[in-house]
């Protein structure tokens, strides 16, 4: 299978993926990121999602048809949204998080396209991108600074006890 040949192409979750999901969720890999609360929020919010009764979207990400990738979108609804004060652009707003579940796509430098893509396919108008990891994955910082964010702050959020930095990713700077 080629890898770097081909185009990312990006769907919601669907109940056929919902098992799958799961699987890459308590992965070694991803279960240092995903857990405790955290997790089981996850868990509830893709269920919810299922049902069509979410505010964040969650999505697929594809290689020739094979899933590889889990990506969690929501709005940031400006003003009153808690998280408008990591915002500073006029237009819209929207959270990410993301992560590659199956493992024969680790370590390619991947990670970063697929942010590029993933954006510029699905939220092409969106202004900002805010995107939480925790302050001791330096491998996700790293990655997320390869594709535009910059640490805008820290703070410790509600599911976890460590402390997450906030990034965010200027689109409207990018594109001038």
């Amino acid at each position: 299978m080629s890898i770097l040949n081909s185009l990312f192409n990006f769907r919601p979750v669907d109940a056929a993926h919902r098992s799958l999901v799961h699987n890459w969720l308590t992965q070694p890999h991803v279960a240092k990121w995903f857990y405790g609360q955290g997790l089981e929020n996850t868990f509830t919010h893709l269920d919810e999602f299922l049902e069509g009764t979410s505010e964040a979207q969650y999505w697929l990400a594809f290689n020739q048809n094979h899933p590889f990738a889990f990506l969690i979108t929501s709005s940031v609804s400006k003003p009153n949204d808690e998280l408008s004060h990591w915002s500073i652009e006029d237009g819209d707003a929207i959270t990410l998080d993301m992560l590659i579940g199956d493992t024969v796509y680790l370590g390619k430098g991947l990670s970063h396209v697929l942010i590029e893509e993933f954006l510029n396919s699905q939220f092409p108008e969106v202004a900002e991108v805010l995107i939480d990891p925790e302050a001791t994955n330096s491998h996700a910082i790293h990655i997320y600074e390869k594709a535009g964010f910059t640490i805008i702050g820290e703070f410790i959020p509600s599911h976890s006890p460590h402390l997450h930095y906030m990034m965010r990713l200027n689109r409207q700077k990018r594109s001038k």
